[in-house]
């Protein structure tokens, strides 16, 4: 079984690197769903998801990312599904899911387990430490709101 782990552990480490080189910001999300990151798109239509380039994904659980479809991830944007526990004095993980029709703006860092909800905008420079509800606008460090987008 450790064995099993560390293989798997190594291949998604190859994948998420992968998905770095030079390419189109299409096509990353195929290198992204090698490595274990969870795509929840539509059978029925073309995957519309924009990766950045340097977008970088947890290494240690990149599994416990979702992501849906009309997404767009603009570069230096970080996606964490672990943090540090200061009453515990541990790590604890959790999931990560970005909404359909989600605009991530760049040097972004999500840093914890949230979700952040349809058609919301967070904007350039964000740290997001919780749920951000759809249709909304948020940003600064940490992210705050900022507006709605439909009344």
């Amino acid at each position: 079984m450790l064995r099993f782990f560390n293989c798997k552990r190594i291949i998604s480490y190859i994948f998420l690197s992968l998905a770095n080189l030079p390419m189109p910001g299409r096509s990353r999300w195929w290198y992204l769903k090698m490595a274990g990151v969870k795509f929840d798109i539509n059978n029925n239509c073309k995957p519309n998801i924009f990766i950045g380039k340097n977008v970088l994904f947890d290494t240690l659980r990149p599994d416990n990312i979702t992501i849906m479809n009309n997404v767009h991830i603009t570069s230096g944007t970080k996606i964490l599904t672990h943090y540090y526990n200061p009453v515990s004095k541990s790590f604890t993980y959790g999931n990560v899911r970005i909404c359909e029709g989600v605009f991530i703006g760049v040097n972004s860092v999500i840093c914890n387990a949230v979700t952040i909800g349809e058609h919301s905008v967070l904007g350039a420079g964000s740290i997001v430490v919780k749920d951000i509800p759809p249709f909304e606008v948020w940003g600064g460090v940490p992210a705050r709101f900022i507006k709605k987008l439909v009344d």
